[in-house]
């Protein structure tokens, strides 16, 4: 995570346009903008979750077997995260060591292993969850519906920009 805290003011964003003429100061701006916002969004989500003893990653390999009730194998949960199998084997280490997941036999493949989340890692779902969604709504009814939508749509757009 970066910590985008230290932003630019409008003369220095002239000062380098004189250095560097490529330099859009409005597109820098949304841009920076943006990133301070994912960054807050971010350290907000670890503060909260820091109270459960869980990361980011833990909570929704979580979320993604709860919604995966007979289990993942490790590279789904991988693909699913956006973590390579290595990264993912650590992260479900933990897990099974908190005993919030198990690692079961594949029914058809004896080499695999499906990750299943456990009952205490439901009890612990069901305690986060309600929390977290109440802090979302509580971040996002500053928005209107169609505020909402709008950012919806802009955030799509960008992040078509940034698809090789």
């Amino acid at each position: 995570m970066l910590d985008i805290v230290d932003l630019p003011d409008a003369e220095t964003l002239a000062n380098l346009t004189q250095r560097y003429p490529q330099l859009e100061p409005p597109l820098l701006q949304a841009w920076l903008d943006l990133m301070r916002t994912s960054t807050d969004c971010q350290r907000d989500l670890d503060h909260f979750l820091a109270e459960y003893n869980l990361s980011q990653r833990k909570f929704f390999v979580l979320i993604l077997l709860l919604r995966n009730p007979d289990g993942l194998l490790i590279s789904q949960l991988a693909k699913g995260t956006g973590v390579s199998c290595a990264t993912m084997t650590g992260v479900i280490d933990g897990l099974v060591k908190s005993r919030l997941v198990t690692r079961e036999p594949h029914a058809q493949d004896r080499r695999a292993l499906m990750v299943i989340v456990t009952p205490s890692g439901l009890e612990l779902l069901d305690q986060v969850l309600p929390q977290h969604y109440q802090r979302v709504n509580h971040i996002m009814s500053c928005l209107d519906d169609s505020e909402r939508q709008l950012l919806h749509t802009l955030l799509e757009k960008i992040r078509l920009r940034l698809q090789p």
